[in-house]
């Protein structure tokens, strides 16, 4: 009896210790091992004890989840895991600072028009100020809105023209550009740069081909050594020579004067060293360079190569003396366009030259004279001479700006004036075509927290056309202009 008794226990005891394994909760996770302490700085890493004895080191077995694939590390033979190295170059997206628009020489009385003219200094300068290499990409721009009124006041033997010519309108135009400026610096001297200008537009009378305008105006790539030497390449402007002032600024009324509809087929646009200075249109493009022998000098050669109304290529030298309290500047240059076809005997070529001298009596007033002749050969696809495309102008001008000098509430006032002469060669037997255009303007510009500029400039321009043939025929015309402008630079 004791037997069945004694089985009745065991069976007992063993379901009770089976219930209380299946109910008892987990422990605790270990608490995990502290990290080795890293070796003192000078000594070296210990090394295991199985490789001091010339035995190899034999890997912990890896545990892997199921149906995950393993790390490249983990298959036996597999090089060690590649960890990506640390930059070496320094790398940064900045607004341009002030650094950045060389300030030596004296570029001109703050905020006026020579002081946003570079003088040939190289800019955005964007060295590396720490030893080693640096690389950045600066931003910066500028936008205006002009607001203008422009009327002409015609008189003349011609009745037809005159009437014509009796216009007034309001308009207004608008551009913004977004200037990116991607720059490698190899050191404090060396350097790679390149520059892209975005443009917005509203109107100016549209072109670059149309649609919506403009699109880029700087698109360069840019190497060379900051203060010494640079190649530049692409599309962007040569260095000024004939310097305006503070009005007849670029695509406004009072820059094109006194042509009416009457005479736009003599439009009188001045000259100064300018044929080749502005950036150039259609699949064309510049090559320069650039030479600073001395913090006072330098030096512009430039080229370029392209297609006009035909394959066309120029040249375009400019010197620079800057002591900043005075400048002295001379420029020369020549184009070519000729033709496409074999049988097409078209060549037109045009030269000139100019120069300007430039005071600055920091802080207070600032002033400048500028002179240019340039002549234009024109013969035609047959072989002929152009009569009426080949002609000589010359322009003279000056400037005056005047400033309070208040670095914290600015005011400027601006006076200009220029006076360009064209002749061609039509109707030799009688007197030739000849005509000439006065423009003149008053400026006064205040501008707030150093960004916004806001410049109010009054225009006045008188044309005088004498045009040759079997009856001469005289236009006089004049055009009064007002314009606001709101500019903002960032």
């Amino acid at each position: 009896m004791r037997t069945p008794l004694l089985i009745s226990l065991i069976l007992l005891g063993s379901s009770t210790a089976a219930f209380a394994q299946a109910n008892q909760q987990p422990a605790p996770a270990p608490p995990p091992d502290a990290p080795p302490a890293a070796p003192p700085p000078g000594n070296a890493s210990p090394v295991p004890a199985a490789a001091a004895a010339g035995i190899p080191a034999t890997p912990a077995p890896q545990t892997q989840a199921p149906g995950s694939h393993p790390e490249p590390a983990s298959f036996p033979g597999a090089p060690p895991e590649v960890t990506e190295p640390a930059s070496v170059i320094e790398v940064g997206v900045q607004r341009l600072p002030a650094s950045a628009y060389p300030e030596y020489p004296l570029r001109g009385l703050k905020y006026s028009s020579l002081w946003l003219t570079f003088h040939g200094l190289q800019w955005p300068y964007m060295p590396s100020f720490r030893k080693g290499e640096r690389f950045v990409i600066g931003l910066s721009g500028w936008g205006w809105i002009d607001t203008a009124y422009q009327k002409f006041a015609p008189w003349g033997p011609e009745p037809s023209i005159v009437e014509n010519d009796k216009i007034k309108y309001w308009k207004q135009q608008a551009r913004m550009l977004l200037r990116v400026t991607p720059t490698y610096a190899l050191d404090r001297s060396t350097f790679i740069q390149g520059q892209v200008e975005l443009v917005g537009t509203g109107d100016q009378t549209i072109s670059r081909s149309d649609v919506g305008g403009a699109d880029t105006d700087d698109l360069y790539l840019r190497a060379g050594q900051w203060n010494k030497w640079d190649v530049q390449v692409g599309r962007f402007e040569g260095w000024e020579v004939f310097h305006l002032g503070m009005g007849l600024d670029q695509n406004t009324f009072e820059r094109k004067g006194a042509v009416g509809a009457g005479e736009s087929e003599f439009n009188v646009p001045f000259y100064g060293v300018t044929d080749n200075q502005f950036r150039p249109g259609g699949p064309s493009g510049n090559l320069a360079v650039h030479v600073y022998p001395l913090p006072i000098l330098r030096f512009e050669l430039l080229g370029m190569a392209g297609y006009f109304s035909g394959p066309a290529y120029a040249g375009r030298p400019v010197a620079i003396v800057d002591l900043g309290w005075f400048k002295l500047k001379f420029g020369a240059e020549y184009q070519h366009v000729g033709a496409q076809l074999a049988s097409d005997q078209t060549d037109i070529t045009s030269k000139g030259l100019g120069g300007a001298v430039q005071f600055v009596l920091a802080p207070h007033v600032e002033f400048g004279f500028n002179g240019a002749q340039g002549t234009v050969w024109n013969i035609d696809a047959n072989g002929r001479l152009n009569t009426k495309g080949s002609l000589t102008r010359t322009s003279f001008g000056g400037f005056l700006n005047v400033s309070n000098g208040n670095p914290r509430h600015p005011v400027l006032f601006g006076v200009g004036s220029m006076v360009t002469f064209n002749e061609d060669q039509f109707d030799a037997a009688n007197p030739q075509n000849k005509y000439w255009l006065y423009q003149g303007f008053l400026a006064a510009q205040y501008v707030a927290q150093g960004v916004l500029y806001i410049k109010l400039v009054g225009g006045y321009s008188r044309g005088h056309w004498d045009l040759g043939g079997d009856t001469r025929t005289l236009i006089e015309n004049e055009m009064y202009s007002v314009r606001l402008r709101f500019a903002f630079f960032f």
